[in-house]
């Protein structure tokens, strides 16, 4: 066994243009996909003045990654 499976990696980037923002958003389904596929998880952009209601939220803009996504 490669070890217990109970990690989580929550990450806060700033300075991002929202083109930068979406494809960093891209890119991080991509690898959740090839790194937990049965995971679930929660992703978000928004600004740096909505940061706060983005993580506490379950806000419209959150997208949900599914499993085998």
């Amino acid at each position: 066994m490669a070890g217990k499976k109970d990690n989580v990696v929550v990450a806060v980037i700033g300075d991002l243009t929202p083109n930068q923002a979406a494809e960093l958003q891209k890119q991080i389904v991509v690898a959740k996909s090839k790194y937990a596929p049965h995971g679930r998880g929660t992703i978000a952009t928004g600004t740096r003045e909505n940061v706060g209601v983005l993580i506490q939220s379950n806000s419209t803009a959150n997208k949900r990654i599914a499993r085998h996504a």
